[in-house]
């Protein structure tokens, strides 16, 4: 058998011997190529010889004959495989008894013959035996020299709904614009066909689309979704994966790893077999699209967003709806007012305060490109939030935008701003942001309307700030807390609980991490009404909680410590509705914080924004009528006016 040798120290020409010869080679004096005769040069030589005096039209043909036989070579070998797959599958068919009529003779652990049915063990160090029937003598006597192992359940084969074996099913299973795909097998990027049951949409979105009977129906019902719109493909044998969240939200139940998925699943798909409880709907029904309508004694049994009526019927304040006014109530968005979308840089939810002047300000988490000290890429999306966020600041003289950015207020790594006007003498600013990707929070304090910020003071080791600053210069800061023990069933072990802060100039108390209400959530913000009840927006379900298009959460209180048990999930949802009668349906929308006029009234929601479609409007433009915007994972800050506000934020 051949090898090659190195070049060095042998006019670079690749060598040539046979094993074992190394002390003779080694002894050998060192000759050029060309003190070679021809007839004693190596076929490698030849070749090499050949391609030196070759045209450069050879060469190419040389090359291309090459790549074609690299090609069939490939080829050749991937259908052996499969050959021997099948091959190992057929000798390893369960007959009559559902024993395996075939042992491995190459190894030395091998299937066992003699395990009962539905069950296979292994047996070592025996007698390599080819055939082992079920009842003949050799079996026998293997059986009673053989001692049996462990028995382990029988693993099955991956299930595939690829028409092509060469390919393999990419799950996209939340994703309003993508289908189910099947990705070829190490592949290029964009190399795909279609699940069985669904077809392709020339190579738009969804990309993958399920097909339709002559009747409207899935002729692949039992594997793949009945509605139209992406395909969606499931394993036929598995369980139920969905359940209700909160009585209104369908939600995925199980998942990897189990002890983050409390409870069982009920439901095949994200429809939940629409048995969900939609009291929003209902609401509109009956009071006309006014809110409430359902039955009440108090009101917090209106979610306190609006009064209990002596006919014992909720009424809701204009920005809430719903039967029990637990959910927000949006005026359309105007596409000329998205709120902070700037040309070069992505962003991820932000805080907004009104100075003395009118002028509305927002400090928001900018996301910065990887490797880009200068700043010449544009609009990296969230990919980079973890290490790339900084605090900056925009202006408007209108609460929904648009926003002109000014400055850097915070350098890397610095995201999650809440921005809160004391109530104490002089009302100054609080800012508290996120100083790490995990944490630590700090606070900074301006008495010039943030012309002017002190130093940063780390007051918190958690994340997520949600301060609630008091009249006694004491504050509430809710946060984010993970690990925690939530109540079954649940999808996510992040909760929100809260610590005291006595004093703006001293770290809080030391957190306890226990929840505040039973359900996961992060991103928490509180608000004051103006009848002085207490509000919490945040993302009720985070991490691995899917869908997310209904993740908005929202918590009632009289005090700002004792918080309604169960709070509303799905109060906001990812759909963004227009003036102009059109909408669209974004992925996620998180980290949402309520504007509040000085009256106490909710004017408009600031959140992050991501996995909305790249082309807006009917007329397919860009957001914001400009280029810049790349859609998917990119991300922005919008504002949206709630009922009751005016045009320009007042109320």
């Amino acid at each position: 058998v051949d090898r090659t040798m190195s070049s060095g120290g042998r006019g670079g020409w690749g060598w040539f011997r046979n094993r074992g010869d190394e002390d003779e080679y080694d002894s050998l004096p060192s000759r050029s190529r060309e003190d070679i005769p021809i007839d004693e040069r190596t076929n490698i030589e030849l070749i090499q010889l050949i391609w030196k005096n070759a045209s450069t039209k050879s060469r190419l043909l040389a090359l291309l004959a090459t790549a074609i036989l690299c090609k069939v070579i490939a080829e050749s070998i991937i259908k052996a495989r499969a050959d021997r797959d099948a091959a190992a599958t057929k000798s390893n068919a369960v007959k009559e008894g559902g024993r395996p009529t075939y042992m491995d003779p190459d190894s030395h652990k091998r299937n066992n013959p003699f395990a009962p049915e539905g069950t296979q063990t292994f047996m070592e160090g025996v007698l390599e035996v080819k055939r082992v029937g079920g009842k003949d003598k050799q079996n026998q006597q293997q059986k009673q020299k053989v001692p049996m192992q462990e028995e382990v359940p029988i693993k099955k084969k991956r299930w595939n709904p690829c028409l092509d074996k060469k390919y393999e099913l990419e799950r996209h299973d939340h994703e309003p614009r993508h289908g189910d795909i099947c990705r070829a097998k190490g592949g290029l990027v964009g190399v795909f066909e279609c699940p069985e049951g669904c077809y392709e949409t020339a190579g738009n979105v969804p990309f993958c689309a399920n097909s339709q009977s002559s009747k409207g129906a899935n002729a692949f019902s039992g594997t793949i979704g009945n509605r139209g719109g992406p395909c969606r493909v499931r394993d036929p044998d598995a369980p139920p994966e969905y359940r209700c969240d909160g009585g209104t939200v369908c939600v995925m139940a199980v998942g990897t790893p189990k002890e983050q998925f409390k409870g069982e699943g009920q439901y095949y798909d994200d429809t939940c077999d629409n048995q969900c409880d939609n009291d929003k709907q209902k609401a509109n029904n009956n009071m006309e699209n006014e809110g409430g309508g359902g039955g009440c004694t108090t009101d917090m049994d209106c979610s306190l967003s609006g009064i209990c009526t002596p006919e014992g019927k909720c009424k809701c304040d204009p920005w809430a709806t719903g039967a029990d006014c637990s959910y927000l109530n949006f005026a359309p968005v105007d596409r000329a007012r998205l709120g902070y979308l700037n040309e070069n840089h992505s962003s991820w939810g932000g805080s907004i305060v009104q100075k003395s002047n009118g002028e509305y300000r927002m400090y928001m988490s900018e996301i910065l490109c990887e490797n880009d000290p200068e700043e010449k890429k544009k609009r990296c999306g969230l990919n980079n939030w973890e290490t790339l966020s900084r605090v900056a600041l925009a202006t408007s003289t209108n609460v929904e935008g648009p926003y002109q950015r000014l400055d850097v207020v915070l350098p890397p790594e610095h995201h999650n701003p809440s921005v809160q006007i004391s109530p104490t003498a002089g009302h100054p600013w609080h800012l508290f942001s996120i100083s790490g990707s995990t944490g630590p929070i700090e606070r900074m304090i301006s008495t010039d309307e943030g012309e002017s910020w002190s130093t940063p003071l780390v007051v918190s080791p958690q994340q997520n700030p949600g301060p609630l600053l008091r009249e006694d210069g004491s504050a509430y800061l809710f946060y984010r807390a993970d690990g925690m023990d939530l109540p079954s069933p649940t999808c996510s072990d992040e909760g929100i609980a809260v610590q005291h802060c006595p004093s703006d100039d001293k770290p809080c108390n030391p957190p306890d991490d226990k929840p505040v209400f039973g359900h996961t959530g992060e991103d928490p913000s509180v608000f004051m009404d103006h009848r002085g009840n207490y509000h919490m927006l945040f993302n009720a379900l985070p991490y691995k909680c899917v869908p997310k298009w209904q993740q908005g959460g929202h918590a009632w209180s009289v005090d700002g410590v004792n918080w309604s048990p169960q709070p509303r999930i799905g109060a906001f949802d990812t759909t963004i509705q227009f003036t102009d009668g059109s909408s669209i349906m974004c992925e996620r929308r998180e980290r949402p914080q309520m504007v509040v006029g000085s009256d106490g009234r909710p004017v408009a929601l600031v959140s992050g924004v991501t996995g909305c479609p790249r082309a807006l409007d009917a007329g397919g433009s860009i957001i914001g009528n400009g280029r810049f915007f790349r859609g998917a994972d990119d991300c922005f800050t919008l504002v949206q006016r709630m009922m009751g506000a005016g045009a320009n934020g007042a109320t």
